[in-house]
């Protein structure tokens, strides 16, 4: 069941410029890129900053197909 739980965060499109601490330490997982996780910081590795080349914040829920700088991991989905 857990497996599961773990294969259905790659269902969803993230940004391969998201970035948080929490992916570079011991018992870190891609759970943080999904999810907000309130105790995590987060930044945009185009402008190593908090906002993204297009001024608006980033979060797992923030950076979506919808704005113009998003670049998904693995490229971009054919469907």
């Amino acid at each position: 069941m857990e497996k599961a739980k773990d294969l259905s965060i790659l269902n969803r499109p993230i940004c391969q410029n998201l970035r948080t601490k929490a992916l570079y330490v011991a018992g870190g997982s891609l759970q943080n890129l999904v999810e907000t996780n309130p105790y995590s910081q987060y930044w945009c590795n185009c402008t190593m900053a908090a906002v993204g080349p297009d001024d608006k914040f980033v979060s797992p829920e923030g950076c979506s197909r919808s704005r113009r700088c998003f670049e998904p991991i693995g490229g971009e989905i054919v469907a």
